[in-house]
């Protein structure tokens, strides 16, 4: 007489529940085990959507940076800055780029308005600043070709210049002096804000991004700062598919451009978005191997009982080949009886995962976020386990003589 499916269910089940507190116990490993994995895998995908706003807060994943390679000793160095013509060139190389802004900066420039005077970071840039740094203007407008071509003394304040140097006041139409300059405030740039997660409360870690002053790069140069040199640029492709190789044909084009002397380094956002991931993945797999030792002791545990389970239902086990249960037949009826309890202590392992989650979050000062991937993840794990761990009791028990197992008391 075969047993069918349900009926091993329906018996594995009663089984459970007769034996509620060994069960209980039996499963303690695979419910810490499985909220161990939900917790690390909460953490890693928190960490990687939070790495991945910070990206785009900062110009996405399309952006790609140059800047002088200051690991280079002094010695080494070729000239490590930029004509107008070497840039003019390297944009003219590269048409599929979708903008491209080279910046000359100058840090702890005073700015005057009056009596109220600010520390900033001055930065001469192109239009195209906007798209690359994928930035708005909150008030008034950017500088445009016209504000170029002309050297016009124009400036865009940072929201925390704005507020130093006017208050409550509104700035546009007004000016400020920075170096003998006069420049008409035409703009505020939009405010920049990222909290920061994991320890650092509610500092905003692109506030200097709003400490910063913006003005036409002619302007720049032959004004404010005659005779300084750019040192870096940065530009934007259409996707980040399009970064990978864009990069490699831009190092080629600077490398030609400095006799092969790696005087600049090329850094894709991108490439270093694909770096944190494979450092969390270091993580994820460091942290999952922990949890992995509390399933297998809780699968080494629930086999140990299901050894004992057999010892204890020989007879029923005889009694049941008697009648012509087959002996897959009850192979299948005890391995189902463990993947049922390690199961239901994956589900359980879940529901308590998923309920520290805000408790651990709130301890790590981050963000933690369940997918239902990770849950599918550790759902699949908890069978897993039960699957290897019961077959050596679903062995024993099909291998049982009848007669033998008839006899037992």
């Amino acid at each position: 007489m075969a047993i069918s499916l349900r009926e091993s269910l329906e018996v594995g089940l009663a089984d459970i529940w007769m034996r509620k507190i060994r069960s209980l116990v039996t499963v303690i490993g695979i419910i810490l085990g499985v909220m161990s994995i939900m917790v690390v895998l909460a953490i890693v995908n928190g960490m990687n959507q939070s790495t991945l706003r910070w990206m785009e807060e900062r110009g996405g994943l399309n952006k790609i940076e140059v800047h002088p390679n200051w690991s280079m000793e002094k010695g080494e160095f070729g000239r490590a800055y930029f004509t107008l013509t070497e840039i003019n060139y390297i944009r003219s190389q590269l048409s599929e780029v979708k903008a491209f802004n080279p910046t000359l900066r100058m840090y702890g420039i005073e700015i005057k308005r009056g009596r109220n005077t600010y520390d900033a970071q001055i930065i001469g840039a192109l239009p195209d600043l906007l798209v690359v740094e994928d930035w708005g203007v909150g008030q008034g407008r950017f500088f445009n070709e016209y504000d170029l071509n002309n050297n016009n003394n124009v400036v865009v304040l940072g929201t925390t210049v704005a507020s130093e140097l006017f208050g409550r006041q509104n700035p546009l139409g007004s000016y400020v002096t920075v170096n003998g300059q006069a420049l008409l405030v035409i703009g505020i740039m939009q405010k920049k804000e990222w909290l920061q997660q994991g320890g650092f409360g509610n500092r905003n870690m692109l506030e200097y991004m709003n400490q910063r002053t913006f003005i036409p790069l002619s302007t720049m140069l032959h004004k404010i700062s005659p005779g300084s040199k750019i040192f870096m640029f940065d530009l934007k492709v259409s996707s980040p598919s399009e970064a990978s190789s864009v990069k490699t044909r831009l190092e080629n084009i600077i490398l030609n451009l400095r006799q092969g002397k790696k005087v600049f380094e090329v850094s894709s956002a991108k490439e270093q978005m694909d770096a944190m991931k494979k450092n969390s993945l270091i993580f994820t797999v460091i942290f999952v191997l922990i949890a992995v030792v509390s399933l297998l002791v809780g699968g080494i545990v629930i086999m140990n009982i299901m050894l004992a389970s057999v010892q204890e239902r020989t007879r029923e086990i005889g009694v049941r080949l008697a009648v012509g249960a087959r002996r897959k037949d009850i192979f299948t009826q005890f391995l189902i009886q463990t993947v049922l309890i390690t199961s239901l202590g994956g589900i359980v392992g879940i529901i308590l995962g998923y309920t520290i989650l805000g408790v651990v979050g709130k301890y790590l000062e981050m963000e933690l976020i369940a997918s239902v991937q990770m849950i599918w993840t550790a759902l699949i794990v908890a069978v897993g386990v039960g699957l290897i761990f019961g077959i050596t009791p679903a062995i024993r028990a099909s291998n049982l003589n009848p007669v033998t197992a008839l006899r037992n008391e």
